[in-house]
């Protein structure tokens, strides 16, 4: 059935995301807590007789069709800019998908519109792949992480310290995931290969042990849970390169860093770390690479009541770049 998008030109906005813990349990079922941080991707549109993008970053064509053609509605004109890195592993396909549901469709249910773009992502690229970006994208909470149960798709904000900076380091290792083993380890996974299920079972209990460190702000408990997520995605899940290897042990021995893991699909891409802000700039340059520091974020269907009060270590992310 289609739906009539908003008379005129309509605009959307959402931001990308991180996933703090929880790699490769989403597809089976398990637990995940992503959070949604301080770059967003911005769209407007208008109706026209085909759908056409214009954007800064290349390849959105497939991603607004499809979302948009989920959604019901007639072909539009979009205009895209954003400040998601695509490749940076803060999920500019998902910012890009929501931001178009929340201009087409802002009266539509978080949950229900974050499953839309699942879908659409799925239509655009032939991936069966999960619904954890969406959801972070689309119902991210300002000063909070999500806890997503990928079976009930039941969620709850969990609160994320002001004292600690995300930092997601490019590794410089970039890949195309058609051309990696992952479709294998999820195929292993799925099957009860025991060394993958060791991950998936270890990776879903430090999820929950995060969650608590969280509640009880146990600083390094989060950097010892990290560090054991990242072995184990080393060692039993094998998706790390001895490139990633090399710069998380960096990113450990670095001053004011708690934890650090690779975070994403894996065979390269980018390092998840937490750090102290204080630290932030002398940990840019210890490690030598592109480093993003991110703050949480809202949502794109989170309404503006349910902001929390100002964020006492500063409103912005800052990139670090040598």
């Amino acid at each position: 059935m289609e739906s009539r998008p908003p008379e005129g030109r309509w605009r959307g906005r959402a931001p990308g995301r991180v996933n703090l813990i929880g790699e490769h349990v989403d597809y089976m079922g398990g637990v995940v807590l992503p959070a949604a941080v301080d770059r967003h991707t911005e769209v407007t549109g208008t109706a026209a007789s085909e759908w056409a993008v214009r954007s800064n970053i290349q390849g959105g064509l497939a991603y607004v069709r499809a979302v948009g053609e989920e959604l019901g509605a007639a072909p539009q004109s979009v205009d895209v800019t954003s400040e998601v890195p695509p490749a940076a592993g803060i999920s500019s396909s998902a910012a890009l998908l929501v931001a178009v549901a929340a201009g087409l469709r802002p009266e539509m249910d978080g949950k229900l519109a974050a499953l839309a773009c699942q879908r659409a992502e799925q239509r655009a690229t032939g991936v069966q792949v999960g619904v954890m970006d969406q959801f972070a994208s689309a119902l991210g909470r300002r000063g909070h992480a999500l806890l997503l149960d990928c079976t009930t798709l039941e969620y709850q904000a969990v609160p994320f310290p002001d004292e600690l900076a995300i930092a997601v380091i490019d590794s410089g290792e970039h890949r195309s995931l058609a051309a990696t083993p992952y479709n294998e380890r999820r195929r292993e996974a799925e099957s009860g290969d025991p060394k993958r299920r060791r991950h998936v079972d270890s990776e879903i209990a430090r999820v929950h042990a995060f969650v608590s460190a969280l509640h009880s702000r146990d600083f390094d408990e989060l950097g010892r849970l990290l560090k054991q997520s990242h072995e184990s995605l080393r060692d039993d899940f094998e998706v790390s390169t001895p490139i990633v290897d090399a710069l998380v042990e960096k990113a450990w021995a670095s001053a004011g860093c708690y934890g650090a893991r690779i975070m994403g699909a894996g065979f390269g891409g980018s390092v998840l770390a937490l750090v102290e802000h204080a630290h932030t700039k002398a940990f840019a340059a210890s490690i030598g690479r592109p480093v993003l520091f991110c703050v949480t974020a809202d949502g794109a269907y989170v309404a503006p009541r349910h902001q929390g009060p100002p964020r006492t270590h500063g409103e912005a992310s800052e990139f670090v770049g040598l």
